[in-house]
Parts: structure tokens; sequence; C-alpha cells
């Protein structure tokens, strides 16, 4: 049976990481990756779609604030490998990398392998092994004491037997399932007696069952905002909205649905952390969000300015003026919504079509039908962060534990955020299951 201080279970970005740090303080042959694909970084190579959105370059401490009660629990993390740590690791092979809109980052190739490939030379130079084909199940692992009475984990089935000292497992959430993700960790957890929150895809478009819209597909709404109603609060993100085939999607969209989903009573898993095939059915929040087209006016302001520019402009139709206010594209589709005639002058518009149109410039309903969960990025939910040391990402329940990455129940908003987590997660869990080797 071979022996080693510490056994990543999954090669994604966290696992990769990991088995990096922590054979850069514990050396050649310590550390082992065991992978149920016959490839490492398979999510990894479709992240910014094959481009590698690898982080985002707003400052940590702003960056906290996106994970409500999470925020204590990253913040070590992230402190712990920045963003600019992160990319002195593929710098120093000679990666340059670049800053795009919102603060997103990218190498300078756009070509996701090169991080891949980065990655896995910093493996092949430190000597951590890797098992490929090789996945592991609740019950491949056992927990027990060795001859010197001290905690050892017992990996065993068909393709691998070892002993670890330490575990960090790193197997990603449930969503993009072709790349090897399909909850393996929540059942390793669980069976190691951790809780595991609702399981639910985050950052997912939105399917609307309206053929008139889906005929604008393509059409970009650009700096609008979207929301939906929280009792009397508002939830709101501002953003890009792209009309698609199937409805709505967009960085706008994309983070609203973290935040619906959030609120959503429902899980990907049942009780014994199997698959639920009827997720389409699951109940949101609410199916209500609104589309704010100009959010820097009031309704005031949009009733004001078009009772300011009518006299001027008695000839031309309301279809024309509304041109600046909505892309043209989408002129016909919101009039026709809202019951004004296009054809109609400026001369003749009443003080109900004002009405009409600021207020649902301001506050245009579409109602969802469903999620589009086959797209969804991440994974909403996982292992209970309360049940973690944040300084260590040890389990408080299971010593020698460590979880990294997606399975943990964090999840951030669209733009490299996700990519962050994972590869800060993995370099912690690292480091400290490393280091207690020393204590």
């Amino acid at each position: 049976m071979k022996e080693y201080k510490i056994a990543i279970i999954g090669g994604g970005p966290a696992g990769m990481i990991a088995a990096i740090r922590a054979a850069e303080i514990l050396g050649p042959k310590a550390v082992c990756i065991l992978e149920k694909n016959d490839s490492l970084g398979k999510k990894l190579l479709l992240t910014g779609g094959g481009r590698c959105n690898i982080t985002n370059s707003t400052p940590i401490h702003d960056q906290l604030n996106y994970y409500n009660k999470n925020k204590n629990f990253l913040k070590h993390s992230l402190y712990t490998l920045p963003q600019e740590k992160l990319l002195e690791i593929f710098e120093k092979k000679n990666l340059e990398f670049h800053t795009e809109d919102n603060k997103r980052v990218f190498p300078d190739s756009e070509d996701a392998h090169d991080i891949l490939d980065i990655l896995e030379e910093y493996l092949e130079e430190l000597e951590v092994d890797i098992y490929f084909n090789c996945p592991i199940n609740e019950n491949d692992i056992e927990h027990e004491l060795n001859e010197n009475m001290d905690p050892i984990f017992e990996i065993e089935n068909d393709k691998i037997s070892l002993n670890a000292s330490k575990v960090i497992v790193s197997t990603g959430g449930i969503t993009y399932q072709n790349t090897g993700s399909s909850g393996d960790g929540y059942r390793i957890a669980s069976k190691m007696n951790h809780t595991i929150t609702d399981i639910k895809p985050g950052l997912v478009s939105f399917n609307v069952d309206d053929f008139l819209l889906k005929t604008l597909s393509g059409l970009n709404l650009d700096d609008i905002e979207v929301s939906f109603k929280d009792k009397k609060k508002k939830i709101s993100v501002k953003g890009d909205v792209l009309i698609s085939h199937f409805g709505l999607t967009g960085p706008a969209i994309i983070d609203l649905s973290n935040k619906l989903i959030e609120k959503s009573k429902f899980s990907l898993l049942d009780d014994s952390l199997n698959e639920i095939d009827n997720i389409e059915d699951a109940e949101l929040f609410t199916n209500r969000i609104s589309i704010d087209f100009c959010p820097s006016l009031t309704e005031e302001d949009i009733k004001s300015q078009i009772t300011k520019d009518s006299p001027n402009n008695g000839k031309l139709s309301i279809k024309s003026y509304m041109k600046r206010f909505l892309p043209n594209n989408f002129i016909d589709y919101f009039l026709m919504k809202i019951d004004i005639n296009p054809k109609k002058t400026m001369a003749n518009i009443t003080k109900k079509d004002k009405n009409k149109l600021a207020e649902n410039l301001k506050r245009h309903i579409i109602v969802i039908d469903s999620l589009e969960t086959d797209l969804a990025k991440v994974t909403i939910g996982g292992v209970k962060s309360k049940e973690m040391d944040p300084k260590t990402l040890e389990s408080r329940l299971v010593e020698g534990l460590y979880f990294a990455g997606e399975v943990l129940e964090v999840a951030g908003p669209t733009g490299g955020y996700n990519l962050q987590i994972a590869f800060s997660t993995g370099y912690l869990a690292g480091q400290e299951a490393a280091n207690s080797f020393n204590n």
C-alpha cells in the first residue's frame, strides 16, 4: 500500500494549486492527486469561453461584500492568495495577463490551455503523483488510527490503495457534469458527518416563454438594471443583458440568477444526495423580474423629458422618439408589449401614454418560465462553512480532512470571482495541510 502525507481528491483548479503549494512545503512524492478523468482541469478549459477568465481585479476588500454570510469565511483564503499573488505564479512561467471590461483578467494568449499547461508543469517539477481514471466515492475512504494512534485515511478501491495523513477534497460541484463534477465530494463529506446545504445551479440564464422576444436573439441591452422584489426590498444587478434563443442571458441576468436562486427553496439533490430529475419544476422565489432601461433617470425625469421634447418633435413618431431610450431593434417589441401604437406622433401623445412609457422604461416586467440549468456555470451550496476552520479549511469534525473549491457552499458572481475562490481556497488548504506536519 502506498503512503502519502497528503492525498487530494479532484484535479481541478483548487486541487492542482493545493498540490503545488503542499509539495513546495513537503517536497517530492509527498503529495498525490486522485482524478476521476483521464486528464486534469477539464472544467478549467471551459472558463471564459475557453479564454480563461482567471480572476477579477476588484480589490479583495470590495469582493468580500459579494459573499454576505460567507464573507468572513472567505476572507483568510482570499488574502492568503490574492489576485496579484495568483498571477505571479503564472508570470514566473512567462505568461502575461490583461484586464478587460468589468475588471475581468485573462491571459494575453486568451487560451485556457496555457493556464493548465503551467499548472501541470509545476506539478511535474514538484514530483506530485497523479492517478488518472481514479474516481473516489464515499465508501472508498476510511478514517482510522495507525499503530502510533495518529489519525490516517485509508483510500482503497479497484483502482488505488494508499494511506494518507491528510485528505483535501476538491471534487467540484455538480454542474458541467461531463467534466466530472457529479457531487462526489458532497457524499464524501456527508459520510464524515458534514452538513450539505441545498445544492442549486448557479449563474444561470432564464428561459422566457415569449416567441416575439426570442426573435430578437442576439440583441444586447447595455448598462441596464434587472431586479426582483423581496418583500419591500428590491434586489438588483446592473450590467448588460443579452436576448437569446431561449430568453435572457448576459452578465446582469446571470448575476441576478444567483440572488434569486439563493432565495428559492429547492435542491438538485435529495436527502440521500442523489440527483433529482425534475429540476425544471423547481419553484422559484419569484418568476417575475423587472428591467430598468434607464437606471440613471427617475420615472419623473422620463415624463418631464417627454413633455419637454414633445412640442419640438410633433411630427416625430413615438417609435422614432424612443431611440433616445432603447436600442432601435427593441422598440417595436417594447411598444407592442405596452400597447402603444408606434406610428402615433409626439403631437398626439397623451398623459396616459407618457405614464405608460415612463413606467415601463423603469419597470418592464418579464416572466421567467424556467431556469436554463444546462448552462449553469457554478454550483450554489455545498459543505457547510461553519463546519470548517476558515484559517485552514480543515474540518472541525474530522481531523486531517480539508475542503477547497466548488465543493464549498460559497459561490460568487460571474467575472472571474469563482475561479479566484477555487485557487485561493485550494492554496490555503494545501499550505495549511502541509504546515500541520511541522506543528
